[in-house]
């Protein structure tokens, strides 16, 4: 299910938050069933923050089910004055060198230069505790976060200058199609992996009908990355399975 086209290659696969109810391993025998081969796992729902020998359960438990770990979703926030070393010792735990954290939890806009300066040092403090692991740090690429447009996310990312400081990438509604694809194109080979949905104002709808843009999408996007599955409409175990079906096709 690992595809390449000239030096882009995708693995398909789930944000276990996706699924908030069901246990891990639930999770795994889903994403077995529909062919998928790696997993986002979420801390809280599914990876307990204060917990590493579940989280090596988990890990183990993906790696013998044939499937990998794509990353540790945490829920760090920058500026939030939370405690970044557990995180590692989850990550270390689950077996992965990939942590996602946040840019805070504000608008970029509404963020003061002085506090975004903070959240800058801050996080080098944290991109240099991961490197000391072997580890690397991707940002979560959301509204109401400093990642909300192409511009803030970019300059945040250039001003921490740590070579372990990357993002994950996935639709963001208030930027049209082509400011999404001049995202990614900027982006470059800082990306690591995309969250994958179909979200208009409408809602969520099956993943087939937004099949056009990402497309478009994919045709920017450089490197070697998961594409994880997310936002299932109706949080459908039967939609899910089409949008699995669906992703494969892509790759």
């Amino acid at each position: 299910m690992e595809r390449s086209s000239g030096n882009v290659k995708f693995i398909p696969g789930l944000v276990s938050v996706t699924f908030k109810t069901k246990s891990a391993d639930d999770i795994v025998e889903l994403c077995r069933n529909a062919g998928l081969k790696t997993i986002e796992w979420s801390e809280g729902w599914h990876i307990p923050e204060d917990d590493p020998v579940e989280a090596e359960r988990i890990g183990i438990l993906t790696r013998d089910s044939g499937l990998s770990v794509a990353e540790y979703g945490s829920y760090y926030k920058l500026g939030k004055g939370m405690d970044f070393r557990k995180r590692i010792v989850n990550a270390r735990a689950l077996g992965t060198d990939t942590i996602r954290i946040w840019a805070g939890d504000r608008a970029s806009a509404a963020v003061p230069s002085a506090e975004r300066k903070s959240m800058v040092e801050e996080a080098r403090r944290v991109a240099d505790m991961a490197d000391a692991e072997g580890m690397r740090i991707v940002l979560e690429w959301h509204r109401e976060t400093l990642t909300d447009t192409n511009e803030s996310g970019l300059s945040f990312i250039k001003a921490v200058d740590r070579a372990n400081f990357l993002t994950l990438w996935q639709p963001t509604m208030a930027l049209s199609i082509p400011e999404r694809c001049e995202g990614l194109q900027a982006i470059g080979k800082r990306l690591v992996n995309l969250h994958v949905y179909y979200w208009t104002e409408e809602g969520r709808h099956p993943l087939k009908e937004g099949r056009e843009y990402w497309k478009r999408y994919l045709s920017n996007a450089e490197g070697c990355h998961s594409l994880l599955l997310e936002f299932v409409k109706d949080d459908s175990e039967r939609q899910f399975h089409e949008d699995a079906a669906e992703l494969l096709t892509w790759i």
